[in-house]
């Protein structure tokens, strides 16, 4: 089904929708890596035209229904792994040595933050640096236990090697698609290596203060994908690391780079609504408009010198000279020298 790809892109086939959803909600959300394999081998057979049986994908559709209700998956059922004939030991002891490690001789010279309210255009703004071929990035393949390991198999397919017309489908779809990889934000990562929120269920949190908890598995995932993509700079994106951002420039010794995305207040709070975004604060359910007020605020604790302003407006009306005037600045303002390794 790999070849598919083209026409999944605005119409994503139901159960591969539910299987991708499956693996990455489960990377996030669940400390269990069962789950993780469960959904990596579904979707590894599924982008080569296997479909799971009937009990799997009833099994899939009640664990979403019920992160969307409690923000939490249910136990894992090995009766459903054993039923698709998939040997979880093996499958966990295959992944084992693609675990976090340092890799200091893939130390980015240049890593570049994206940061914004939701849906103010992070995601677009990542898609389209990225298919520069100037940058690692984390994917929507990408797992914070084993960092890598799915990126090299032969049922997937990176957006790189694909038609353009990618850049213009929202990730909502994107990432339902098994087999393609995109750039993703990595939440599974950095809620567990710099927690800022609760996950109250669906798109339903609860902002908190940001902590620094593991900053070595950031950086040594970091590192693998820099190997991975054989690349010097990396880049990377996420609305919540606005509410992170000391946290990772500390990280980095002060020598990260940030790129800040705006998009207007009312056309935020809008697409926030119809995407049935919601936030807390101090357990006090926030207007998506509050919401805005918050991001965009937090943004404010990027470095002036090392931050770059962009808007959605100016994005959306001339995307590829955004592109080039943000690569040149990244250029001029770019660390030469790797970063220093994160202590614990």
């Amino acid at each position: 089904m790999i070849h598919d790809l083209d026409a999944q892109l605005k119409d994503p086939n139901p159960e591969g929708a539910a299987i991708a959803l499956y693996r990455t909600r489960a990377y996030r959300f669940t400390d269990d890596p069962r789950h993780y394999v469960l959904a990596e081998v579904l979707e590894e057979r599924y982008a080569q035209g296997i479909t799971p049986n009937a009990a799997t994908l009833a099994y899939l559709s009640a664990t979403l229904d019920q992160i969307r209700a409690t923000g939490q998956l249910p136990p894992f059922s090995a009766d459903i792994a054993a039923a698709e004939g998939i040997d979880l030991r093996q499958e966990l002891e295959a992944r084992a040595p693609y675990a976090p490690r340092p890799l200091a001789t893939h130390t980015p010279r240049t890593l570049v933050f994206i940061v914004g309210a939701p849906r103010s255009g992070t995601s677009h703004l990542y898609n389209v640096l990225a298919s520069t071929g100037h940058y690692a990035y984390f994917t929507t393949a990408s797992c914070w236990a084993w960092p890598v390991r799915n990126l090299a198999h032969p049922a997937r397919q990176s957006f790189e090697s694909i038609s353009d017309t990618v850049l213009a489908v929202d990730n909502k779809n994107t990432r339902l698609i098994p087999g393609l990889v995109m750039p993703y934000e990595a939440e599974d990562l950095y809620a567990r290596t710099i927690p800022t929120y609760r996950h109250l269920g669906g798109h339903a949190y609860e902002i908190t203060r940001a902590g620094l908890t593991d900053p070595l598995t950031l950086t040594a995932s970091i590192q693998a994908h820099c190997a991975h993509f054989d690349r010097p700079a990396f880049i990377t994106k996420s609305p919540f690391n606005s509410l992170r951002i000391p946290q990772l420039d500390a990280i980095t010794g002060h020598r990260a780079l940030f790129v800040t995305i705006t998009r207007d207040q009312a056309g935020t709070a809008d697409s926030m609504r119809r995407n049935h975004f919601r936030f807390h604060q101090g357990g006090i359910p926030l207007t998506e408009e509050e919401a805005w007020e918050v991001f965009t605020a937090a943004t404010d604790a990027a470095p002036a010198e090392r931050t770059i302003h962009v808007t959605h407006r100016d994005l959306l009306a001339d995307s590829r000279g955004e592109v080039d005037r943000i690569q040149r600045l990244i250029q001029s303002l770019g660390i030469r020298e790797p970063y220093p390794a994160a202590t614990r």
